[in-house]
Formats: structure tokens, C-alpha cells, sequence
């Protein structure tokens, strides 16, 4: 994952003065608040985000799931066994919401958004935001670009669009790793170097190392540090929805 030269401008932009007036088209890396931490996955769903979206809810932890129509699975065609029975994606979708998490765009496709036509990038999100309104009943207004690349021409449809772009401060690279050493080193990297700052921490919530390992080491983690868990739009003080 990486970030071309006018991102890290954004982002480092972003940093330097928080806006007064926060919506569409501000691209965030961190909590506006300190010690506010927002737990967030990309990818899903998967076969594992049932349990999971269950274990943060009985923790108390509200998350934010930044999801794709079809990338793991196709989530108007596949289903998946639950301890609820057989559910369709869709039921996954809304078992997001009921367990009290956000639910954020990742585009339909995980379409790298970087080099993307305006044409592109409209119908990545909008087949995705039809998704979850048909699943919840809610447009999302909080979106993660894959690979957290971006550029103006997607940062200009982002915001005609009205998201906000999520990026984080923490990355656990469980992508690449499925190592719980190098990934909670990651964690402790950054909380060390600013123990008061607030931090958005990027998760892949298909791979079971990340659910069954670091997931339940990072809530020990976290809360050690004196953190308060939120949900993105906390975080950032933002609509979730449109």
C-alpha cells in the first residue's frame, strides 16, 4: 500500500489544521480527539465477519467495516454458514449494523482509484452505496479508497459524491504479514511515539490470523493504553450516513 505525492500533501494538510466545518471531501488519518481509537477492516465480507462483527458487540466495541460488493465474495450471489444458520451476504450486511458497527464504501470492485475516469469512480461507488442502502437502508458517507490511494480527479469525485475519505496512522500490514509480532509492533510503534493522539488502525478482516490473533490482542492492547474505542464518525466528528 502506498500514497502518491499529492495524498501525502492532503493528508499532511489535513493534519495541520482541522477543519471547522467537517464533511465531504476532508481526507482524515487520525482521530480529531485524543485517546480516541478507531478500530477499522477493508475487504469484507467474509466467512469470518459474522463472529467477528458479534465478539466486538459483546466487547462493547462499535467498529467500522469498510466493505466491497465483490472482491471476497460476491455479496449479492454467495451465502455463508452462520451459528444463526445459512445467511445470504446481505443478511452479513445487516448483521454489521444490528451489532451496532458503521458501515463504510471500499468501492464495488476494490477499484484502485488512482488513474480512474470520473465515469469509473462514480459507478465503483454508487453500485456499492446502492448495496448497502439495499441491505440497511443507509447510503454511507465515510469511504476507504483501496490501496488509500488516491488523486485529485478522485478526490474531486469523492467529494460531489459527499464522503469522507478515510485513511489511517496505523498499519498492521496484515495483508502481507499474518504475523502477530511485526503487527503488534506496528501498534506499539505508534502509540508509543504519540500515547495521546487519537488513531485510526487499518485491519483486513478476511484472514484469520487478524480475526483469531491480533483482534483480540489489539482490544487488550488498546484498552491497557487508556483508550476509548469508537466508531469512525465519532472520530472524526462526521455523518456516517448521507
Amino acid at each position: 500500500m502506498y500514497f502518491n505525492s499529492l495524498l501525502a500533501t492532503l493528508v499532511f494538510s489535513s493534519a495541520l489544521a482541522v477543519p471547522v466545518k467537517r464533511g465531504a471531501g476532508d481526507i482524515y488519518r487520525s482521530c480529531i480527539q485524543s485517546k480516541q481509537f478507531a478500530l477499522t477492516f477493508d475487504d469484507g465480507p467474509s466467512e469470518l465477519t459474522w463472529n467477528l462483527a458479534t465478539r466486538l458487540h459483546e466487547e462493547g466495541i462499535q467498529a467500522t467495516f469498510f466493505i466491497n460488493g465483490k472482491n471476497w465474495v460476491d455479496v449479492e450471489q454467495d451465502s455463508v454458514s452462520t451459528p444463526e444458520g445459512e445467511k445470504s451476504y446481505m443478511d452479513v450486511i445487516r448483521h454489521y449494523k444490528d451489532m451496532g458497527h458503521e458501515i463504510g464504501s471500499h468501492t464495488y470492485q476494490h477499484q484502485v482509484l488512482t488513474g480512474a475516469s470520473e465515469e469509473t469512480i462514480r459507478e465503483q461507488m454508487n453500485k456499492e452505496s446502492d448495496i448497502i442502502y439495499k441491505a440497511i437502508g443507509e447510503r454511507p458517507a465515510l469511504m476507504r479508497p483501496p490501496e488509500g490511494d488516491l488523486d485529485s480527479n478522485a478526490v474531486q469525485v469523492l467529494r460531489d459524491l459527499g464522503y469522507s475519505i478515510i485513511l489511517w496512522d496505523i498499519d498492521t500490514k496484515d495483508w502481507e504479514t499474518h504475523d502477530l509480532a511485526s503487527e503488534q509492533e506496528a501498534y506499539k510503534t505508534v502509540l508509543d511515539l504519540e500515547p495521546t493522539k487519537g488513531h485510526i488502525a487499518l485491519q483486513h478482516e478476511v484472514y484469520d490470523q487478524t480475526v483469531n490473533e491480533l483482534v483480540p490482542w489489539i482490544l487488550d492492547y488498546v484498552k491497557s493504553k487508556g483508550y476509548t474505542f469508537v466508531p469512525v464518525s465519532q472520530c472524526i466528528g462526521a455523518n456516517a450516513y448521507q
